[in-house]
């Protein structure tokens, strides 16, 4: 006997996998108390277009300031990028004062497990914050974290990524709609 998958599973399947848990138009806009109290007590940060613009080499003071703030409210703070350099990244993770990875393949998960395991984290007691609902959210989800979606910093994308940010909002505004 064969089983179908109905429009709805699949829509409900989609809509699980895609549509993250906050959404916010830029990190200082997350409600880090509300967290808190959810009982998240890491942050896995995605760093390209989240913290820092495809063209800059050091983060902001702003972002700093708000890694500092996020840490002072009790939380770890991991950077979690797919960017291939290592140098990026370990520079970042350098300003920020904190652990990172490189080349994590969001959306697979084998990345992200491998720093839960390194540091023995609890992922269901994480959020990760990025800025693409394709590798960032999807991953989130995957892994049962708490899934945060920001506007990226950078608007000016290359064509490619330009297609998936309108790909992404087109899932998120029909998905938000579907019961």
């Amino acid at each position: 006997m064969s089983r179908m998958i109905t429009m709805q599973t699949l829509k409900n399947i989609c809509k699980e996998l895609l549509i993250p848990d906050q959404l916010n138009s830029y990190v200082w806009d997350i409600d880090l108390e509300s967290l808190k109290s959810n009982n998240i007590d890491y942050l896995f940060i995605d760093l390209d277009n989240t913290l820092l613009s495809n063209y800059q080499r050091n983060i902001s003071l702003q972002h700093k300031n708000w890694v500092q703030k996020c840490k002072d409210i009790g939380f770890e703070v991991f950077l979690v990028s797919n960017n291939r350099s290592k140098k990026r990244v370990q520079r970042a993770a350098e300003q920020l004062s904190c652990h990172a990875i490189y080349l994590s393949m969001k959306p697979f998960t084998f990345g992200v497990t491998q720093l839960a395991e390194k540091f023995n984290i609890d992922l269901t007691k994480t959020a990760m914050i990025g800025d693409q609902i394709l590798k960032d959210v999807v991953v989130a989800k995957w892994l049962k974290m708490t899934a945060i979606l920001v506007d990226p910093i950078d608007k000016s994308l290359p064509l490619f990524h330009q297609l998936q940010r309108s790909f992404e909002q087109y899932c998120l505004k029909q998905l938000s709609d579907v019961s």
